[in-house]
């Protein structure tokens, strides 16, 4: 298939705005009356609330309300376990948990109104390990539960007794991985406005994704959706982090504005943001796998304990992508794979790029490294062993029939492009002085989309204005991944005409439809094929219309370069802006 669009490296479409500084980012929004809103957060990381007074930080002047979890009508939210606080109620979980919220007339105000609030604390047992949160005597931090445990997937393919018993060789080990901070440039922030555009509040800001946190802001203001409107800003970045954590400021956000009846803005300091924003799930992994002397894996056994933190959140999730893909892509007859989510009192965790892939990637490739030593074989080999085929079977069961595996070609061609085999040969040789050099191989996979967890899918609206300028819309948000600039090209692609006629509009709940979040690296493959098929119905009007219109034969008509020819023919029938000029004079209207 021939490409005229999609297959040019351009500038991006919002590069020049970002550039020249024009790009609005929540911080910059300014709204007239607008008042500024801090949050009061724990100190102490498991303590319950005796009692809060915030006398002295109502008598600071300047600040115009404080709410409490008192003030709020649905305290509890979550995108699959709705048990995280906008703010503690009885109880606080983790070092950073909200507690309080003031809006003030300048941030100076709000931010000394913040301590003058009094809280009085019974600090309680706190858990900061999830092997001690899944201990059978570990107190309770969630006392409404039955124990510690979030989740527990398991998986089991084969018999990894049996397989043991054939193995030659065994290996056991066992890998941490720690906490990571998203560490976007732009923090959280955000401003919300009262009662504008027909809704109860309207919230513009760097949400990643926009309909969630309009779903959790009226569930917690125990309202209909259609009160509630977000529209967000250009974004900083995110890479997974700005989900939850804004779906707590922007309704902390909201009350604070329905209470005072003013636009109320949030914006994180870099301390602020470290503290109560969610991390990268650590995890503690340990590998049991069975080898014959040649090399060939024959069993493996696999234990993962998660660090939830202090909420569910992402955890069910993030740990079913683990257990799925602990194994690597390699060819297992046994297999037996246990991944558990545990609270702790430390920081709640959630989506971070890769979703529970990079760290049994880490484990499982380390594995390998080791096994490979062990059997006195090069890492290379070992992998070429064992990766997957045609026709492979996966350990959770998908025979890989449908799509050609390119594994074994993708490796050949990174280790000719990287020189692999000699450097690998010269590194291992014994190295003296300050400097050493090595070369290492890694192998993985992982899902992209939703996968099983849900439905997945995407929708698109392609409108042509009556002057020939197009307008693209779709729920999948502008992180700073590019996504504007491909749903662009895609449109211009289909119908044949110049990127710089096409916008594509930020989202907006109200009007923008619905296409799940912004994750998985799945906005090319769904929106993308939206805005195609949205696309591909516009022509499919305007080639009946030209069809017609010059009695020509529709499966022959061509768009491109801003024109419409017939296929074989140098000559153009009608320019693109001539054919949208004709539509307009029939009544026919384009979008879809």
């Amino acid at each position: 298939m021939k490409f005229n669009e999609v297959n040019k490296s351009i500038k991006r479409v919002d590069a020049y705005e970002k550039v020249t500084g024009k790009a609005k980012f929540a911080a910059d929004l300014f709204f007239p009356n607008m008042i500024y809103g801090k949050v009061l957060r724990s100190k102490y990381p498991h303590t319950r609330i005796v009692k809060i007074n915030i006398e002295k930080a109502l008598a600071c002047p300047g600040v115009e309300a404080i709410i409490t979890a008192a003030d709020i009508p649905n305290n509890e939210f979550g995108v699959i376990v709705q048990n995280q606080q906008v703010l503690a109620r009885q109880q606080v979980f983790y070092i950073g948990d909200g507690i309080a919220a003031v809006a003030a007339e300048t941030k100076e105000a709000a931010a000394e109104a913040v301590e003058l609030i009094e809280v009085e604390y019974k600090e309680l047992p706190g858990i900061f390990d999830p092997e001690e949160a899944g201990e059978e005597d570990a107190p309770l931090i969630h006392s409404e539960l039955e124990n510690n445990q979030v989740v527990h997937h398991r998986l089991r393919k084969g018999d990894t007794e049996k397989g043991f018993g054939q193995a030659e060789v065994i290996l056991e080990r066992e890998y941490t991985t720690q906490f990571v901070e998203h560490g976007y440039i732009e923090t959280e922030s955000l401003v919300a406005v009262p009662h504008e555009h027909n809704t109860l509040v309207t919230i513009y800001g760097s949400i990643q994704n926009p309909f969630s946190c309009r779903n959790a802001v009226a569930s917690v203001l125990k309202v209909p959706l259609n009160k509630v409107r977000i529209i967000q800003n250009h974004m900083g970045g995110s890479f997974g982090g700005k989900d939850e954590v804004m779906s707590s400021m922007a309704a902390r956000a909201a009350i604070l504005a329905l209470k005072t009846g003013r636009p109320v803005k949030m914006v994180n300091t870099r301390d602020e943001s470290i503290l109560e924003s969610y991390k990268r799930h650590p995890y503690k992994m340990k590998y049991k796998v069975g080898v014959t002397k040649e090399g060939k894996l024959v069993a493996m056994e696999i234990k993962c304990l998660a660090d939830s933190g202090a909420y569910a959140c992402q955890t069910p999730f993030v740990t079913w992508r683990s257990v799925v893909q602990a194994t690597g892509p390699y060819e297992l007859p046994n297999v037996k794979t246990d991944t558990y989510g545990y609270y702790t009192n430390n920081v709640y965790t959630g989506a971070m790029r890769g979703y529970g892939s990079p760290q049994t990637i880490f484990a499982q490739e380390s594995l390998m490294d080791e096994l490979a030593e062990e059997l006195k074989m090069t890492p290379m080999e070992l992998r070429l062993k064992n990766i997957y085929h045609n026709n492979s079977i996966t350990a959770s069961g998908q025979k890989l029939d449908n799509h050609q595996v390119s594994l074994e070609e993708v490796i050949n061609k990174a280790v000719e492009a990287s020189n692999y085999k000699e450097k690998y040969r010269e590194y291992s040789k014994s190295q003296s002085g300050d400097k050493k050099r090595g070369i290492g191989m890694a192998v993985s996979f992982r899902g992209c989309s939703l996968g099983a967890e849900a439905t997945d899918a995407a929708g698109a609206i392609v409108a042509i204005q009556r002057d020939g300028s197009i307008l693209i819309s779709c729920g999948l948000a502008e992180n700073g991944e590019g996504l504007k600039t491909v749903f662009t090209q895609i449109a211009a692609e289909e119908l044949g005409v110049d990127i710089e006629r096409i916008s594509y509009m930020e989202v907006d709940t109200s009007v923008s439809p619905e296409s799940g979040a912004t994750v998985a690296s799945r906005s090319t493959i769904l929106g993308g094929n939206a805005v195609r098929n949205a696309s591909h119905q516009l022509k499919e009007t305007l080639v009946d219309m030209i069809a017609n219109k010059f009695k020509t034969k529709a499966n022959k008509l061509i768009f491109k370069n801003e024109n419409i020819y017939e296929k074989n023919k140098e000559q153009k029938i009608i320019s693109f802006d001539e054919a949208v000029n004709l539509a307009n004079q029939e009544g026919i209207f384009l979008s879809a």
